[in-house]
């Protein structure tokens, strides 16, 4: 079952395959401006909304199905070109978006390779 899509990548749970976000957050700021006033307390502006952010945390396990160095560096490359892509997760259209940073934790390696990668992605809404 699809539960979302980076761009081309699929997020989704089924018999033989377990390729989800464990964790997604985002966050919505303002940017405000700090005006100093001599002899009293500083007045503060409003200026706009700032881009939004979203963190996304999985974990990719060879014992789930998924290669974890193939995922990993497909999400790096993405990162690496800079590419916009339209995230959508459990149905909803959350926008354009860009690859900031890709975070990897090599949490089980042996013979053969990496076997589980934690990894985090950090998004920056494209505007």
């Amino acid at each position: 079952m699809r539960v979302g899509t980076l761009g081309n990548v699929v997020f989704e749970v089924s018999d033989t395959r377990v390729f989800t976000p464990s964790q997604v957050t985002r966050e919505r700021k303002a940017r405000i401006e700090e005006h100093q006033v001599q002899g009293a307390l500083p007045c503060v502006e409003f200026i706009a909304p700032e881009l939004g952010t979203f963190s996304i945390s999985m974990t990719l396990s060879a014992a789930l199905g998924v290669n974890p160095m193939r995922e990993a560096d497909s999400l790096g490359a993405m990162c690496k070109r800079g590419e916009v892509n339209r995230l959508i997760l459990g149905g909803l259209n959350w926008g354009k978006v860009i690859i900031e940073s890709v975070t990897q934790d090599w949490r089980n390696s042996g013979p053969g390779g990496v076997h589980t990668i934690g990894l985090t992605l950090a998004l920056k809404e494209y505007h």
